[in-house]
């Protein structure tokens, strides 16, 4: 029978191998040659970042340095202590814009981001900060999610949430855009102008199932949880809403309402919503007749690249969101040149982007096709236009408030803006003189 026999013990006693690491690297040689050359090569390392930013951006560095310096004598106040905020209010809202600049500009970011973009989107089907990516090459921007997914943007508590929230260098949004919209009503009431409100879906609203799948069986328009209830309570009010939700969530029978790789409506879809615009101003406006313009129509085709797949910031060559094409109905003046708005007109529309798409030319898709045109189209009379693209809540009516001599003549203002405006915009309360 063979003998069993045990293993030799491990030997007792000495350093365990931990601190033998640890004492074989406190004891690290480094040559002198070698300390130079890493010391030489940190430097380098630290600075090179900074330096080609520098080489990229210098004159936009300086430029921002200037306009901070340039604003802050601006600063407005009654006393000392009010004019000392006002202009710490200029210069952290300068320098917050700053920032950004650089951010957006950095040599390093230019260069990194697109390709980074490229491969976060294209295999992990990921957007960035402001964009989702949703199903079959559709792109969604985020503010529009946010409305619909968000809290009710008349709950008592995120309206307080909103105020809380804002940046040290503004003023507290005014939350609430049943008060503004009911003293412009108002206002406007008393100067014998009817108020058209025209609250414009976001594209999650009338597409949500290329976002999620699951929302493909809804037949309705999706809206934040606060939107019923403010149309009734607009209404209850005696303010005239028009609301499009309905007729473009139909239109999705012919083909889809808005672009793909886009925040706006397509053509076809604009087109129907200013037909439907006009038949409810000529019933409700009491509007005098007026001979017919003789506006003449032409066919364009457009392709271009949509604003959503541009705040991906794709390389410019990229194959992931080609252009899209579309057909505009440009509308011209008999004399064949394009449609131009008429300050002598009783119809006035205070609108933004939606209502510049077709219309400005830097938007990229074409001119004399958008919603106002088409809508001085289908009323056959000339029709007046304050038109800006973001911050839809307040910008043209803080325009009409300056310029009130623009209200002249007029018999109806279609307020049109998107209805992210109702949950994120600053619906400060804007009186007419």
């Amino acid at each position: 029978m063979a003998e069993h026999t045990s293993p030799p013990p491990l030997p007792s006693g000495g350093l365990s191998r931990e601190a033998v690491a640890l004492r074989e690297v406190g004891h690290t040689t480094i040559s002198t040659a070698a300390r130079r050359l890493l010391f030489v090569a940190f430097l380098i390392a630290i600075a090179v970042v900074p330096l080609a930013e520098w080489a990229g951006v210098r004159e936009n560095l300086l430029d921002g340095l200037r306009s901070i310096v340039q604003r802050v004598p601006d600063a407005g106040g009654a006393s000392p202590w009010e004019q000392l905020l006002a202009r710490n209010r200029i210069v952290l809202s300068a320098m917050n814009g700053f920032e950004r600049r650089l951010e957006d500009e950095a040599v390093i970011g230019r260069t990194l981001r697109p390709p980074v973009q490229t491969w976060m989107t294209g295999w992990l089907h990921a957007g960035n900060e402001r964009v989702y990516v949703g199903r079959d090459g559709w792109l969604f921007f985020r503010a529009d999610v946010e409305y619909v997914t968000g809290p009710g943007f008349l709950d008592p508590a995120q309206m307080a949430r909103r105020i809380e929230s804002a940046a040290e260098w503004t003023s507290p949004p005014s939350p609430d855009p049943r008060v503004a919209l009911v003293a412009f009503h108002q206002d406007l009431q008393a100067r014998g102008i009817t108020l058209v409100v025209m609250p414009t879906p976001v594209k999650p609203s009338v597409h949500p199932e290329w976002l999620a799948s699951e929302t493909r069986d809804i037949a309705a328009p999706l809206h934040n949880a606060s939107y019923a209830a403010f149309v009734e309570e607009l209404r209850r009010g005696g303010v005239l809403v028009f609301d499009p939700s309905a007729p473009l969530v139909a239109s999705r029978q012919a083909g889809p309402a808005y672009l793909a790789t886009d925040t706006h409506w397509r053509p076809e879809a604009m087109e129907t919503v200013a037909d439907l615009a006009a038949a409810f101003v000529a019933a409700h406006g009491q509007l005098p007749h007026v001979d017919d313009p003789g506006y003449r129509i032409e066919r364009m085709e457009m392709q271009s690249a949509g604003d959503t797949a541009r705040m991906l910031d794709l390389p410019r060559d990229t194959a992931l969101y080609p252009p899209e094409t579309v057909w505009l109905r440009r509308v011209l003046l008999p004399d064949g040149s394009l449609w131009r708005s008429t300050r002598e007109s009783d119809v006035l529309v205070l609108g933004d982007s939606f209502a510049n798409i077709y219309s400005l030319e830097s938007m990229g898709w074409g001119t004399s096709a958008g919603f106002v045109e088409q809508l001085s189209y289908a009323l056959r009379r000339p029709v007046d236009r304050l038109v800006q693209n973001d911050e839809g809540a307040v910008a043209t009516r803080a325009m009409l408030q300056r310029d009130p001599e623009r209200l002249a003549g007029k018999r109806v203002v279609l307020y049109q803006f998107a209805v992210r405006e109702l949950a994120q915009g600053d619906w400060q309360v804007l009186r007419l003189p």
